[in-house]
C-alpha cells in the first residue's frame, strides 16, 4: 500500500483545521500528497470545503480516514497510509499514547503539538525503543511549544563566540486591539496537567530516558521569587515560571548534546513575561485557584465544562477570532551568559560569566499560526531530510 506524505489527524479540531489551511497555502507542500483524518467523515469533509474557499486551491476531493483514538484498528489502518501522521488531538494524555502506538507499530513517523512534559518523556521511555527498531521518528512539542525555545537555545549556542553557561528564556505575548482568547482544548490541558502533577513519577522516567550524569558549570541560573521584576536594558516588565514543556524539551536536547555530540550542556530558566506587577498577581491568584479545585471531582467538572467564565475568557470553546490571530504576535527573548574563553567540554569554568548575548525569536500569532507552521515544517524535515536526521 502506498503512504500519503503527511496524514493530517484531528484536521476538524481548532488547530488541525489551521494546519490543513496553512499546509495547502504553502508552496513547501506542493507535489506531496496529504489526507486529513478524524471521528466524522462529515466533518472532515466540512474542514476541506472551508479550505478551498480560504486559499482558493480545490482540495474538496482529498483523502479523507476515519479514524477514532477510542478505536486501535483505525488508528492502525491510518497509520499504515502515513509517511507522517500529524497529531493534532489533544490533550494528549488522554488521547494521545494510541496514536504513538499504532504509528510506532504500523512504520509511520509522528510529529504533535503536544505541551505536555510528563506525557512526551513517558512516550518516549515506553515506545523509544521500538520505534529505533522500526526506524520511525516520534517528535512531541513541534507546535510553538517548544519549536522557538528549543531552535532558539541552540542558535544561542552555535552564535556565543564562546562557552555558553545558561539561559533565561522570556515569552512575550502581544496582543491587538481586539484582544485574545486561546482555544479551551489548551485550557483542558492545563486543568489536567495541574490534576495530574502529584502522580505523574517524572523522576523516574527521566532517570530512565536520561540515566547518565552530565555536568554543567559550576554558575547555576540565579534563583527568582514567582514574580519578579525583569531588569534588563533590552526588556522591562514582570516575569512568572512559564508553565509549558519548553525546559522539559530543552533539557533533554542538553542531554543529547552532552551524551551524544559531546558539546557543553547549559543550565535553562524559562519565563513568561508580563506587562505589570498588578496582571502578574492576578495571574498566580488564578493558577492558585485552579490548583486547589482541581483536587476535587465536583469542583473539577465545574472548571471542565465552563472554561469560558472560569478562566474569565482567556480561554474560549469558540477559541480567537480570525481578526484576533491577524493582530496577534510573540517575541521570544534568549539572555545568554557564559565566558568569552572556550574551553575543553570537561573543564569547567571559573568565576562569574564574563559574556552576555541576547538572542530573540519573532514570529506570528503564537496559538495557532505559529504553531501551524512549526508542526508542518517538522513534518517537512521528516519527509525531506530523514537522511540527515540523528540515525539512533
Amino acid at each position: 500500500m502506498s503512504r500519503y506524505d503527511v496524514v493530517v489527524y484531528g484536521a476538524s479540531g481548532f488547530t488541525g483545521a489551521y494546519v490543513v489551511e496553512y499546509l495547502v497555502n504553502s508552496e513547501q507542500f506542493e507535489g506531496l500528497s496529504f489526507a486529513v483524518a478524524g471521528r466524522s467523515e462529515k466533518k472532515l469533509r466540512e474542514v476541506l470545503r472551508n479550505v478551498s474557499q480560504k486559499t482558493g486551491k480545490d482540495v474538496s476531493g482529498a483523502a479523507v480516514i476515519v479514524a477514532d483514538s477510542a478505536d486501535e484498528n483505525t488508528l492502525n489502518q491510518m497509520a499504515r497510509q502515513a509517511k507522517v501522521v500529524i497529531n493534532a488531538v489533544g490533550p494528549y494524555r488522554l488521547y494521545g499514547e494510541a496514536v504513538v502506538k499504532a504509528a510506532v507499530e504500523n512504520g509511520a513517523n509522528h510529529v504533535d503539538i503536544s505541551g505536555e512534559p510528563a506525557w512526551i518523556e513517558k512516550m518516549q521511555q515506553k515506545y523509544g525503543a521500538e520505534a529505533k527498531k522500526q526506524g520511525v521518528y516520534v517528535v512531541s512539542a513541534c507546535g510553538w511549544d517548544s519549536i522557538p525555545a528549543d531552535l532558539g537555545v541552540n542558535f544561542l549556542k552555535k552564535n556565543f563566540n564562546g562557552d555558553l553557561n545558561h539561559v533565561e528564556s522570556f515569552v512575550q505575548l502581544v496582543t491587538g486591539p481586539s484582544g485574545y482568547s486561546f482555544n479551551a482544548g489548551t485550557y483542558q490541558t492545563l486543568i489536567l496537567g495541574l490534576n495530574g502533577a502529584a502522580t505523574d513519577k517524572l523522576g523516574a522516567v527521566r532517570k530512565e530516558i536520561m540515566p547518565e550524569k552530565i555536568v554543567r558549570g559550576t554558575v547555576k541560573v540565579p534563583k527568582r521569587p514567582t514574580l519578579w521584576e525583569i531588569k534588563e536594558k533590552e526588556l522591562g516588565g514582570v516575569a512568572v515560571p512559564f508553565p509549558g514543556a519548553d525546559k522539559s524539551i530543552i533539557n533533554r536536547s542538553q542531554y543529547y548534546d552532552a551524551t551524544v555530540r559531546h558539546t557543553r550542556p547549559i543550565h535553562m530558566e524559562t519565563y513568561i513575561r508580563l506587562s505589570s506587577q498588578f496582571y502578574g498577581y492576578l495571574i498566580g491568584l488564578w493558577i492558585m485557584f485552579l490548583s486547589i479545585f482541581v483536587k476535587y471531582p465536583f469542583t473539577r467538572r465545574i472548571l471542565q465544562k465552563y472554561p469560558d467564565q472560569c478562566s474569565f475568557y482567556m480561554f474560549k470553546n469558540s477559541g480567537p477570532s480570525a481578526e484576533q490571530m491577524a493582530e496577534a504576535s510573540f517575541v521570544y527573548w534568549f539572555f545568554g551568559y557564559g565566558y568569552k574563553e572556550v574551553l575543553p567540554v570537561d573543564q569547567q569554568h571559573e568565576g562569574k560569566p564574563n559574556r552576555k548575548v541576547v538572542a530573540t525569536c519573532k514570529g506570528p500569532d503564537a496559538g495557532y499560526i505559529a504553531t501551524s507552521g512549526c508542526v508542518l515544517s517538522s513534518a517537512l524535515a521528516l519527509i525531506r531530510d530523514k537522511d540527515s536526521l540523528p540515525k539512533e
